[in-house]
């Protein structure tokens, strides 16, 4: 029976341990290991996206609109897709701003049951990548970047003139814009979920929906319109059909209605489309004039826009210059939230600005934030930026400074006796601050298997045989790779002692 019992406490005290050894080695959660990724230009190539246009602006300083690479979905982990982008135009109204469809005037690849409103994976004229409305194009962004503003813009009527106004006044697109914010989305999800944002009773005297701004250019209305009943939001169909638009009846609901205007309508192309004369003319329109006094159909850009970047900025940047060539630097984390990635940029302090800084990515956020820098001008101003990422944003401004680099310079030479004898070897060793290459002299002449010899990034060592009994001059010369025409010497005076006595002679 003691046996039995001892046995059986063993089993209980094996499994108790197999257990516990399972659980630590198996069910924790493993750190990210810290990682310096290689050099990218964010936002500029597909395998280095950015979040969103703002963020390359604030990276780079651009003000030229360009193509850029975003991630897919906005976040750290997505791919690149390559856009059309505005880069910064004095004001957020005007900036930022990401180009998802366009169309050209009498198009018929934007009516209400078109490819675009009903294929979440269409894609047209991909390498249209220009502000222009010369072609239709339907970008993959469309289908899937999140975005928080939206915006429309209408021009090119093919009756009478476009007005410069809408949402925005003074706009870059020299367009009427209709702009709306939502929470992240993408274009084609907001224009395919019904959202009637506002309709009902409607009069132009007494406007209660939709906005004036919609269609309305002081006084004057740009499109055409009816008093009674409106509706105005995305995939609307109270009795016309539109996917970005309002739709308008003069009786006083929904039964009938004889105006449409705004993108993917039921009864026409992109524009304002009334179907017959009893519709208030378009500005400078009549009745007689055009579709029914609308502008008609109209060329149209489709554009969207994430928020600006808002996390916080990291903290405690510390630049140091450890050895020639490089630069350490380490930094914390921002005050509050949750850290993705890091983003290190630097340039020389002659550089005029940002546009050609070098950039790469820290990945993996435990323990200390660090990074590394090599290959930098010896004696040369280093200026750093240091920005966080979180899953789907990045700092808005960055942790900054700066660091003059070291040179590769000989700090000493030293030999490993105070006493060196005639004819017997003797270690000289050079204390240098980068890998290089060194050469000893003795009375200024090379000494024998003494010359260019690799350095460690330390030091270097040169085995010496005293040829004679005397005061001799030792000296050394060092150039580091990094900087091959920074050579510096040093020298030492040496008394070389005579054998002792009874010593064997060569």
């Amino acid at each position: 029976m003691s046996k039995l019992r001892s046995r059986v406490v063993r089993l209980i005290l094996a499994g108790v341990l197999l257990n516990l050894v399972s659980y630590i080695s198996g069910t924790q959660p493993a750190l990210a290991a810290q990682v310096q990724q290689s050099e990218c230009q964010i936002g500029l190539s597909s395998s280095c996206p950015a979040l969103n246009a703002q963020e390359v602006y604030n990276l780079y300083g651009y003000t030229v609109d360009t193509p850029i690479w975003i991630s897919s979905d906005g976040t750290t982990s997505g791919t690149g897709t390559q856009v059309f982008a505005l880069m910064y135009h004095g004001s957020s109204s005007n900036s930022g701003w990401i180009l998802m469809a366009k169309g050209t005037k009498g198009t018929s690849n934007f009516a209400y049951s078109s490819s675009p409103f009903t294929s979440n994976s269409y894609t047209l004229n991909t390498s249209s990548l220009s502000n222009d409305v010369s072609t239709d194009a339907v970008f993959s962004a469309y289908d899937s970047y999140p975005i928080s503003s939206e915006l429309v813009a209408f021009s090119n009527p093919a009756y009478g003139t476009a007005t410069v106004g809408g949402d925005i006044a003074s706009n870059y697109w020299s367009a009427w814009v209709w702009k709306e914010n939502y929470s992240a989305t993408s274009m084609y999800s907001l224009l395919t979920t019904s959202n009637a944002i506002t309709g009902g009773a409607f009069s132009a005297s007494t406007p209660y929906n939709p906005r004036l701004s919609l269609y309305m250019n002081g006084s004057n209305n740009y499109f055409s319109y009816q008093n009674g009943y409106a509706q105005y939001g995305f995939n609307i169909s109270p009795c016309k059909s539109a996917r970005w638009g309002i739709v308008w009846n003069n009786e006083s609901n929904y039964s009938s209605c004889d105006d449409s205007v705004g993108l993917g309508l039921s009864d026409g192309n992109p524009g304002d489309i009334p179907s017959w004369n009893g519709v208030t003319p378009a500005n400078g329109q009549t009745t007689s004039n055009g579709a029914n006094g609308g502008l008609g159909a109209m060329a149209f850009q489709l554009w969207g826009r994430d928020a600006d970047p808002a996390f916080g900025t990291p903290q405690n940047l510390i630049v140091t210059t450890p050895t020639a060539g490089q630069a350490s630097l380490s930094w914390s984390a921002p005050a509050a939230g949750t850290v993705s990635e890091y983003v290190v940029q630097y340039k020389k302090n002659t550089d005029a600005d940002w546009s050609a800084a070098h950039t790469f990515r820290v990945t993996g956020t435990s323990g200390a934030a660090t990074a590394l820098v090599t290959g930098l001008t010896q004696g040369a101003q280093y200026n750093f930026k240091v920005w966080a990422r979180s899953s789907n944003d990045s700092s808005a401004s960055p942790l900054t400074g700066n660091v003059t680099v070291a040179n590769g310079v000989l700090s000493s030479v030293s030999l490993n006796t105070t006493n060196p004898i005639y004819r017997t070897t003797d270690a000289l060793t050079a204390t240098v601050s980068a890998v290089g290459y060194a050469t000893f002299y003795a009375q200024g002449k090379a000494i024998p298997g003494c010359k260019n010899i690799p350095t460690t990034a330390t030091s270097v060592t040169c085995n010496w045989i005293p040829a004679q009994i005397a005061y001799i001059n030792l000296s050394v010369s060092y150039a580091p790779s990094a900087l091959p025409s920074a050579i510096t010497s040093s020298s030492l005076r040496v008394l070389v002692a005579p054998r002792a006595a009874g010593s064997h002679k060569r």
